[in-house]
């Protein structure tokens, strides 16, 4: 758009300038540095336009170096800015790989020792459960032993009564034993 409009007032310039050139056709002399030249305003004119014309092509070409230049200078930065950015990019994805790694081995790791809570508490469950068995058996077996000496005190004491008894109703009956001399032992 711009340059549109740009073209269509350089070609209203140069109508300008052809018409006045051609109003103006009287001779002038021109004095410059190394002499004089004589010339029609139209040529005057025509040539002060032309040499517009050439610092102007001289102009553009500079800013057309200088643009380059400039445009170069910021793809440069903009390769590097990508360069820059592909490595960050690397780096991220490194980071998340290495964090991804990380919260593995975590769970990995709480995993296990889980696991190893388990395993020490079916242990010492185990374990609880064995000393409780044996606590039992031992009761048990101690229980046995008493009902056991309860019994045998028992029938020791059935015995004794049953001798008390007899001796009792020996000395209601009046005879006495005779005692032998290994009577003792017989006990």
């Amino acid at each position: 758009m711009l340059r549109t409009v740009f073209i269509i007032l350089m070609i209203l310039l140069v109508l300008a300038i052809i018409a006045v050139a051609v109003l103006n056709t009287e001779t002038v002399t021109v004095n410059y540095l190394f002499g004089q030249v004589q010339l029609t305003v139209f040529t005057l004119i025509l040539g002060s336009a032309l040499a517009g014309v050439v610092v102007m092509i001289f102009f553009n070409i500079y800013r057309s170096i200088h643009n380059y230049i400039k445009s170069e200078g910021e793809r440069n930065l903009k390769k590097e800015l990508h360069r820059r950015v592909k490595v960050l990019e690397s780096e991220k994805k490194k980071l998340e790989d290495d964090l991804s790694k990380l919260q593995k081995e975590r769970e990995n790791a709480a995993a296990q020792e889980r696991a190893e809570v388990e395993a020490e508490k079916k242990k010492l469950e185990d374990e609880l459960n064995r000393q409780q068995k044996e606590r039992e058996n031992v009761t048990e077996k101690e229980r046995n032993e008493v009902e056991a000496e309860k019994r045998k005190l028992e029938e020791e004491f059935e015995k004794l009564k049953k001798e008390r008894d007899s001796l009792e109703a020996k000395l209601k009956n009046g005879t006495p034993q005779k005692k032998g001399f290994f009577d003792f032992l017989k006990k």
